[in-house]
């Protein structure tokens, strides 16, 4: 070997080791993102049983392992998955669909999480609150999980805008409502808003109906809930944009088939008590296409 051929292989191989050949690195892992603003270690640990799982099976792709990326936002997932960096991105519809138009990537089958394939939000307050229909919480304030969730955030927004009222983002429970709007607050996650809601500290609360069961408890006597919205589904599979069609049929193959067999029975289990992956039917993707200009709104696209 020359000289010349010698200095490129080690300038190859230090720019592998230093993760600045990505089409190589590419053909090495399957990558799947996820977005979380707190606990990133935890949310590997969760993902990395799917990872590794399709990562066994895509040896004959030359993929050698699974790997996981974790970032605060959507806007960060966007610009892995434009950069080739992640090649699966499972979430909710709000996020999936806010990472589609920053970054082109494509939903690709709907993921069962803990057995549930399908779910909806739930607008609530305590019984005695005197609050009784959703035009009753003008000048008063409501709680949502986060800016990126779908049930605890853009539906019920999405809700009181199509009710003619002005939900508008303040900074603590504290803060004046006008009686022109309704004042909404993040509450960080769904065990505050529930809580928030119990002591009175906001007057009503938003979060996935399966959420408001188990956090409200026996509470949940003490509650009404004032509005639902129709269902979504509860996790979507997309994929970057530029993923090789051949592996993506693969992938997609293997996500469906992986409740019928033990191997892939045991990495469900071990992937949050996922049930299964299924198709995104035209029914359960419309109310995702009708939610799009509300997206948009989210993500100042216009």
């Amino acid at each position: 070997m020359s000289m010349h051929a010698l200095r490129l292989l080690r300038m190859s191989l230090l720019l592998l080791a230093l993760g600045l050949l990505p089409h190589i690195a590419w053909a090495k892992a399957i990558t799947i993102g996820s977005v979380t603003s707190s606990e990133p270690a935890a949310e590997v640990k969760k993902f990395l049983p799917l990872a590794r799982y399709l990562a066994s099976q895509l040896n004959s792709e030359g993929i050698e392992q699974g790997k996981v990326v974790v970032v605060e936002t959507v806007r960060q997932m966007a610009d892995l998955l434009r950069e080739g960096k992640v090649d699966l991105y499972i979430d909710s519809a709000f996020p999936v669909m806010a990472a589609s138009r920053l970054a082109g990537s494509k939903p690709l089958l709907r993921r069962w999480k803990r057995g549930i394939g399908e779910y909806h939000s739930v607008i609530f307050t305590r019984k005695e609150s005197g609050i009784d229909r959703l035009e009753d919480l003008r000048g008063k304030m409501i709680g949502f999980e986060g800016p990126s969730s779908t049930s605890g955030y853009l539906l019920p927004k999405v809700i009181l805008q199509e009710r003619g009222l002005r939900p508008t983002a303040k900074t603590a429970p504290s803060e004046p409502v006008t009686p022109r709007e309704v004042g909404y607050v993040f509450t960080g996650d769904d065990e505050n808003t529930m809580v928030w809601v119990l002591r009175g500290k906001i007057s009503a609360g938003a979060m996935d109906n399966q959420t408001y069961l188990r956090r409200g408890g026996r509470d949940v006597e003490s509650l009404k809930i004032l509005y639902k919205s129709s269902s979504m589904p509860r996790h979507i599979v997309s994929h970057r944009a530029d993923l090789d069609p051949a592996l993506l049929a693969r992938i997609k193959q293997l996500l469906i088939r992986m409740d019928q067999s033990e191997e892939g029975r045991k990495a469900l289990q071990d992937f949050e008590k996922t049930t299964k992956f299924d198709e995104l039917s035209e029914e359960l993707m419309a109310p995702l296409l009708k939610l799009q200009p509300f997206v948009d709104a989210e993500i100042g696209i216009r």
